[in-house]
C-alpha cells in the first residue's frame, strides 16, 4: 500500500474546496493511505508545518479572496521546496488588493475555477498526470497506474479558457476604439 502526502495551503475561506479535494483523494486510489497537511487555521499558532509542507510528495495552493497569514510563509517556502506544486484561484471571489498584488508578483501561472467542483475537476486531471509520470517515485502499483490512466481517459476534454478575465465593464464604462 502506497502512502502519499498533500500538503494544502489555502484559508478558510477556501474550506468547501479542501473538502471537496479531501472527497476527491479518498475515491481516486482506495487503496492509497493520503496524509493531508493544511495551513493553520483560527487564532492561535498560524506557524505553518514546514517539516510536513517540505516532506509532502505534493502542494496544492488554492487562492481565495484573499492572501492571509500565513499563506505567505507557505509560498516562500514552496518555492524552496522540490514537491510538485498545483496552483488555483478562484475568479468568482473579488480578490482583494493584497491578492492582486500577490499575483500579479509571484511570476507562477494559476489555474481559474469557479466551484468547489470546477477545482476538483481540474486538480483531478493535473493530480494524475503528475502521479502516472512520477512513479515509480510514488510507489503506485501497476495496477494502481492502469486505474489511473484509464480514469484520465474517461474525463472530459479540459474546456480551452477564455484567459481573458472580466476587469467590471459588465456595470458600465466607455469602451474606446482600438484605432483612432
Amino acid at each position: 500500500m502506497a502512502d502519499l502526502t498533500l500538503y494544502i495551503s489555502a484559508a478558510q475561506e477556501m474550506d468547501a474546496e479542501c473538502e471537496a479535494i479531501g472527497k476527491l483523494l479518498a475515491g481516486l486510489l482506495p487503496k492509497v493511505r493520503w496524509t493531508l497537511h493544511r495551513t493553520p487555521a483560527g487564532r492561535g499558532n498560524l506557524n505553518p508545518d514546514l517539516r510536513a509542507l517540505h516532506e509532502s510528495d505534493l502542494h496544492l495552493f488554492v487562492l481565495g479572496a484573499d492572501i492571509v497569514a500565513p499563506l505567505g510563509v507557505e509560498w516562500r517556502e514552496a518555492q524552496h521546496a522540490k514537491t510538485p506544486l498545483f496552483l488555483y484561484r478562484a475568479v468568482e471571489r473579488a480578490a482583494s488588493p493584497a491578492a492582486s498584488y500577490f499575483l500579479h508578483h509571484s511570476g507562477a501561472h494559476w489555474t481559474r475555477f469557479r466551484s468547489p467542483a470546477d477545482l476538483v475537476r481540474r486538480f483531478e486531471r493535473q493530480l494524475i498526470a503528475e502521479l502516472v509520470a512520477g512513479t515509480p517515485g510514488y510507489g503506485l502499483g501497476l495496477d494502481e497506474i492502469e486505474s489511473l490512466t484509464e480514469r484520465l481517459e474517461q474525463l472530459h476534454p479540459e474546456p480551452q479558457a477564455d484567459d481573458t478575465e472580466a476587469r467590471g465593464a459588465g456595470l458600465g464604462g466607455v469602451i474606446l476604439p482600438k484605432e483612432a
